[in-house]
């Protein structure tokens, strides 16, 4: 079993740089947009610049002056995904013989709930928040023995970002913002490790965690009364996580071993305007860029083997997004909203069982009922409809014998998401 060590070993880490990148959290890559249910009602539409939004700290701090009242926003939204995978002839490759990989096809979907908090302090000119919230993550889950079992089983990321930040009124229609963000990350992951033609399955499951600091800048500008318009940067963060991999079933190999990888989550760009009718109806919209391409590769070290590389080569991508807030009476206000979210996977032969990720269009509805003087409970749905996707990836099951030991995963996914949200607001002077 020695001759498989490395190869066990090399598998069980490889699947640390595929779960950095995983996908179904409700936006493309592993980016979670999630940051307000009164957000999520309108499709983001005018991220950073909303009147009645305290989660403009994070998407652009400038928008901390479009509110002169101190802010109170608490809340959380479950995120349902299913990732249906139909088997499409999927191979091993053992020793000059091709045969087909057993297993059944899988949903690799699961539900995770993300909360967000927000506070801001009153002020014409200046004004300080700050926000609790979770950026990036994901959450997949395969049942044991699915066809694609040596490429992922369970796969959990958490990206908690803690960021303070300050805005500034430097003339009456424009405003500065900055802020810092604190980001601790966890990742847990498990997946199977091939023993040997008609061996039982040996099990690999992997945590780390790592903490790094980035920061946040903004511009808000008002024209006039009825219009703004924003502009919203956060900055790339990169992390080094550190944690250990244990093994069950694997003879001949300890049961820990050290792992490292160093992931970028990339740096955002959002770009929104509003613009208000009438004292009822508000009109915005909103594009985010996200940078990508920062992910050519992830590399797995560990001490005594071969760096696990993974190859990747994203894309650079854009999520454009419009929608509509009206105020039906003094109690109850209704929104709605549409989103293109571009996927950064070029091709199927970069997709994975842990990514697997493809364009999709958001579809949304918020409403917002009166509790209180300037407060209120905020509702929000969202269907999220991805582009079927195909995958073909192939993975060494020894990585002692490239190319002798191989299994290659081929099938197409059918992949949605539904997502509701609630969450309490307040003003307060």
């Amino acid at each position: 079993m020695n001759k498989r060590y490395p190869g066990g070993l090399a598998q069980a880490m490889a699947f640390v740089s595929t779960v950095l990148v995983a996908a179904n959290a409700g936006a493309a890559g592993f980016q979670i947009s999630e940051q307000s249910v009164a957000g999520i009602g309108q499709a983001f539409a005018g991220a950073g610049i909303a009147k009645d939004d305290a989660a403009n700290l994070f998407y652009n701090p400038a928008g901390l002056l479009a509110n002169r009242n101190r802010q109170v926003q608490f809340g959380a939204s479950l995120i349902s995904s299913t990732a249906d995978f139909t088997n499409t002839g999927s191979t091993q490759r053992l020793a000059g013989r091709t045969v087909p990989t057993a297993g059944p096809d899988a949903d690799g979907g699961d539900d995770v709930t993300v909360p967000a908090f927000y506070y801001t302090s009153p002020g014409d000119d200046f004004k300080w928040g700050i926000a609790v919230s979770v950026p990036f993550g994901l959450a997949t889950d395969y049942e044991d023995g699915w066809v694609g079992r040596y490429h992922a089983l369970r796969s959990e990321v958490q990206a908690v970002n803690v960021n303070p930040a300050v805005g500034f009124r430097i003339s009456d229609s424009v405003s500065v913002g900055a802020g810092i963000s604190v980001q601790r990350v966890d990742a847990e992951l498990s997946q199977s490790v091939f023993l040997g033609p008609g061996a039982p399955d040996g099990h690999a499951h992997l945590e780390g965690d790592d903490t790094e600091f980035g920061f946040n800048l903004g511009i808000m500008a008002e024209p006039s009364s009825a219009t703004r318009l924003g502009f919203g940067y956060r900055s790339k963060i990169e992390h080094k996580l550190e944690g250990s991999v244990r093994f069950t079933g694997v003879p001949g190999l300890p049961g820990s071993l050290p792992v490292e990888s160093t992931a970028i989550f990339p740096e955002t760009i959002y770009a929104s305007v509003s613009h208000e009718f009438n004292d009822a109806t508000e009109l915005s919209s909103s594009v985010r860029w996200t940078r990508w391409s920062r992910l050519p590769e992830l590399r797995i070290e560990t001490a005594g083997l071969p760096d696990s590389v993974s190859d990747y080569q994203w894309d650079d991508v854009t999520m454009f997004s419009i929608g509509i807030r009206h105020h039906l009476n003094d109690k109850w206000t209704i929104r709605a909203g549409y989103a293109l979210d571009e996927s950064p996977i070029p091709r199927a032969a970069n997709r994975t069982p842990r990514v697997p990720d493809a364009d999709r269009d958001w579809f949304t509805l918020g409403a917002s009922v009166k509790v209180g003087d300037g407060k209120r409970i905020d509702f929000a749905y969202a269907r999220v409809e991805s582009d079927d996707a195909s995958l073909v990836n192939t993975i060494n099951l020894v990585s002692t014998a490239p190319g002798a030991f191989t299994d290659t995963l081929r099938g197409d996914y059918d992949g949605s998401v539904d997502i509701f949200g609630i969450q309490f607001y307040g003003e307060f002077r």
